[in-house]
This record gives C-alpha cells, sequence and structure tokens, in this order.
C-alpha cells in the first residue's frame, strides 16, 4: 500500500552558527543565546580561541528555511548584543557625568558631581540651552 505524501516541508533537526571571537565577545554571545532559550536549546562550542560554534536545537519541530531564517537572526543579534556593550564601554563615562547631573541638580546628591559638564558649541550660543541651565544655577 502506498503512503500519502506529506505536504508540510520537511523537519530540521539543528543550525551550526559560526561566531568570530574575535568580533562578538563572550557576554554577547550568551546574552544572545538567553534571548533565543525560549524557541531554542543552546550549546556553545569552542573550536580555538578565535572560533565558537553555536548549536541551535528547537524546542519543537521547525522547517529547515524557518531554522535557517532562525541562524540568520541569531548572528545579527549576536553582532546587535556586541555593538551595545562596545558603545556601552565607550559611553559610559558620559552616561554617569548626566546622571550624577542630574540628580545633583534634583536636590538628591549633596555634592556637585566632578567633570564639566556641557556642550561647548551650544555654550556659545546667548540663548543655548545649556547655557540657561548653566546660568540658572549660578
Amino acid at each position: 500500500m502506498d503512503r500519502p505524501q506529506s505536504t508540510s516541508p520537511p523537519v530540521a533537526s539543528c543550525v551550526v552558527v559560526e561566531i568570530n571571537l574575535a568580533i562578538i565577545n563572550t557576554e554577547a554571545l550568551l546574552k544572545t543565546c538567553y534571548w533565543f532559550s525560549r524557541d531554542f536549546v543552546c550549546e556553545i562550542n569552542n573550536r580555538d580561541e578565535k572560533l565558537a560554534e553555536v548549536s541551535l536545537t528547537p524546542r519543537s519541530p521547525m522547517s529547515a528555511s524557518d531554522l535557517s531564517s532562525a541562524k540568520e537572526a541569531f548572528s545579527t543579534s549576536a553582532m546587535d548584543f556586541a555593538l551595545r556593550e562596545k558603545i556601552e564601554a565607550k559611553t559610559s563615562g558620559i552616561r554617569d557625568l548626566l546622571l550624577a547631573k542630574a540628580f545633583s541638580e534634583s536636590g538628591v546628591l549633596e555634592d556637585q558631581p566632578a567633570g564639566t559638564f556641557g556642550d561647548t558649541i551650544e555654550e556659545t550660543k546667548p540663548d543655548g540651552m545649556f547655557k540657561i541651565l548653566n546660568d540658572s544655577h549660578r
């Protein structure tokens, strides 16, 4: 007796994503795995110091094309997390200064924060927003 042919796409078991560890650090890779952990089991294997392989195994059946899309999404998310970390590292001083300035002006902090707060271009304008804010507290 002949079996009826299935019209559903074939189910894939897993996909492997290669990650360049010179571009995407371990923390960004772990964050990406965390975000994908609802739908996938993520296994990380370091091939060497510069290359890691992440196996994505779907928690429920998935077509090969959906798994391929997940591979692309994983790579994009890993790059996004790595970029966010690099931006955060470069701008953390400015962020901390802005937060300290905001809290000091609200009366939450007793002392003014160290550092210069302002925009040198904006401060040259007689009616610039930074000049107005800085002059109002003097």
